[in-house]
């Protein structure tokens, strides 16, 4: 990266983007970052939950399905999978061929397939399904917070509590009355005050970090502590921005995830987002192993390999990822080597503290709706009551706003566990020095009988 000439001078555009934002406005800033690093130091014991949004509407039937049925042959017709080259899963399914790690996942037991998902009130438009998909409220009527967010406003969580990775800013279903979620890009230097390389930066960080210190308003004050903290927070942040992985895609982002968790700064949510799964044309590129949904699979593949393989052993036993999309396709192609939109799809949950399996009915092939599509057989709301009751261990009524049923799919959380290490209270009390050292330097310079 070329550096600019007059590097001391703040380059606004990077110092927003390491804002903190929740629901898409700046966060009311807490009083001292370094007590939020150093309570997290005892919580790495607290469960995770990491959603990946497939964007577009994903293909469920041919993302794991029933290859070798008759009626799934006649009816795909060219856009059917052949199950040569497929994983075997169970009840005479098989993952997609490009889902070989997946495939290799399931076969440990870490891997849970939910069938017939989807939103009762099902409709076609990608901009109301994803809301109902992401609001999961049990009427009509799409509300102006999401199911997680409304989860954030009754757990009090510290600034890293909710992560939004990627830079696309935070998602409808994080978005609560009050929720704190941090928008993180996948490169470290669209976070100012994360890179410490060059002394003119460090000269500049302190300067920054000193402003309000001693003000009489307090609004100069306050200023003064949102730009030490947005500094601080960069800073936490960095060790997991070491290189830049922002060309890799979602693979990239998958792993910057896993090396956030890794860092233990109290993360218990967080969504990395997919696009590309409208595929309306050329989904299929002479066959189905090939074309551009045999690309995403792909990719969603290997991203989420890397995702666990970067995760610490002790971090993996509390993880849990949930891949979802906001309707699935039309079960006969449309002509044009693609697939429309259509209704039910398949939800994942991925982890060591799945029960891998197959779950809920298949919708049958025999019955599809007066408009082609699957019939849905589980209502979303049962894969995310599953979640909030048995992983983030909250009454999923006070979120969904009504009881549904959870599903038997996640074990028990795991015991506390001490901190792998002293890296959080160590960085924690670099912090409160740093801060210390500001207020002295100010005492220094302004006080006659300091």
């Amino acid at each position: 990266m070329t550096r600019e000439t007059t590097s001391s001078i703040v380059d606004r555009r990077r110092f927003l983007q390491g804002a903190l934002v929740a629901g898409g406005a700046a966060v009311a800033v807490p009083s001292i970052l370094a007590d939020e690093v150093a309570a997290a130091a005892a919580a790495t014991s607290d469960t995770i939950l990491v959603t990946v949004t497939l964007a577009g509407g994903n293909d469920g039937l041919n993302t794991i399905g029933p290859f070798t049925n008759s009626a799934y042959r006649q009816l795909r017709g060219s856009m059917a999978v052949s199950p040569n080259n497929a994983h075997v899963a169970d009840n005479g399914l098989y993952f997609h061929p490009q889902l070989r790690r997946l495939a290799t996942r399931y076969r440990r037991g870490e891997v849970a397939v939910v069938q017939g998902v989807g939103e009762p009130l099902a409709d076609r438009s990608h901009f109301l399904n994803l809301a109902r998909w992401q609001s999961a409220m049990p009427d009509s009527s799409v509300s102006r917070t999401g199911w997680l967010g409304r989860w954030l406003d009754q757990t009090p969580l510290g600034t890293f509590g909710a992560l939004a990775v990627g830079g696309r800013g935070v998602p409808f279903h994080m978005v609560g009355t009050n929720a704190k979620v941090t928008d993180l890009p996948t490169y470290g230097n669209a976070l100012y005050g994360s890179d410490t390389s060059d002394a003119r930066d460090r000269v500049m960080y302190r300067a920054i970090r000193r402003m309000g210190v001693g003000a009489e308003q307090p609004w100069v004050a306050r200023v003064g502590e949102v730009n030490a903290l947005a500094i601080d927070a960069a800073q936490a942040v960095a060790p997991a921005m070491t290189d830049d992985v922002s060309r890799d895609g979602l693979n990239g982002e998958m792993i910057l995830a896993a090396r956030l968790i890794n860092l233990n700064l109290g993360t218990r949510v967080m969504n990395v987002g997919h696009n590309g799964y409208d595929t309306h044309d050329n989904q299929i590129s002479g066959n189905a192993e090939q074309g551009v949904h045999a690309e995403l699979l792909g990719e969603l593949d290997q991203a989420l390999d890397s995702f666990f393989s970067t995760l610490t052993p002790a971090n993996a036993q509390r993880v849990v990822v949930l891949v979802y999309s906001e309707f699935g396709r039309r079960v006969e192609p449309n002509g044009s080597a693609g697939t429309d939109h259509g209704t039910a799809s398949k939800v994942f949950l991925i982890g060591r503290p799945v029960q891998g399996g197959i779950y809920g009915d298949a919708p049958p092939l025999g019955q599809l709706d007066n408009r082609g599509d699957l019939r849905i057989t589980m209502d979303l709301r049962r894969v995310y009551a599953t979640v909030l009751e048995n992983w983030l261990e909250t009454p999923s009524s006070a979120v969904l706003g009504a009881s549904y049923s959870s599903l038997n799919i996640l074990r028990q959380p795991p015991p506390p566990a001490p901190p792998e290490s002293s890296d959080l209270r160590d960085r924690a009390a670099r912090i409160r020095a740093r801060r210390e050292d500001n207020r002295l330097d100010y005492l220094r310079q302004h006080s006659p009988t300091f």
